[in-house]
């Protein structure tokens, strides 16, 4: 299918909102008028950086500014890729019509509207924390597909260091580490590198000294 096939469903959609349309006015795909409002309609098989150049091309002159695709589909609706590409166009203040040429259907996804930010504070006193518990730089930033060093590892790592030698208990764990947090690590003991030997007292697994081994 061509993009100038999205046209008719286009244009019968706007008519039956009472609006004008007329096309390919200039150098714009589709342009409505509805007394003083105006709508500008561009069109792309689907969403690309160009397209959305041409979106905020069009705001320069117009506020109410649509970007129509071809529908993907329930399915590919829902997926996370899609919902951001979404979130994009929101942030623009760009609309979107998905096309479905052969039942002759246009649905409106997202109208032009403003941005309002809302801050997420919980997420960011959470990074704020990790940010601040942090006490190595063992990451590389960019990566994909690497376990990254947190600083929940590095109290973990700590811990280890100390029973490295033998079983340690909790008390004196707490005192060589300086982590009030230690007797709860090591009994939730997420990486399986502690085993209690006894109540209040930890030492090493066969698993903890064989990977402890890659940070002394």
């Amino acid at each position: 299918m061509l993009e100038s096939d999205m046209y008719l469903p286009i244009k019968e959609y706007l008519e039956r909102l009472d609006y004008t349309v007329k096309a390919e006015v200039r150098n714009l795909d589709v342009l409505g008028k509805k007394d003083d409002l105006m709508i500008v309609v561009e069109m792309k098989k689907q969403l690309s950086l160009k397209l959305l150049y041409q979106g905020c091309d069009r705001q320069r002159m117009f506020d109410n500014v649509y970007l129509a695709i071809f529908d993907p589909g329930y399915k590919k609706r829902r997926m996370k890729a899609f919902k951001e590409k979404l979130h994009i166009l929101h942030r623009l203040r760009l609309g979107l019509m998905v096309v479905d040429v052969l039942n002759n259907k246009v649905e409106v996804l997202l109208d032009p509207k403003e941005y309002v930010y809302k801050k997420n504070n919980k997420k960011k006193n959470l990074l704020l924390d990790e940010f601040a518990n942090r006490k190595t730089s063992l990451n590389k930033g960019g990566v994909s597909k690497i376990k990254i060093m947190t600083a929940y590892k590095e109290q973990v790592i700590e811990i280890a260091k100390t029973l490295v030698y033998g079983p340690l208990t909790t008390k004196e764990i707490r005192k060589l580490t300086q982590n009030p947090r230690a007797t709860q690590i090591l009994y939730i003991n997420y990486y399986k590198w502690f085993r209690r030997v006894e109540r209040g007292k930890y030492e090493l697994t066969e698993l903890g000294h064989k990977e402890i081994n890659q940070y002394i």
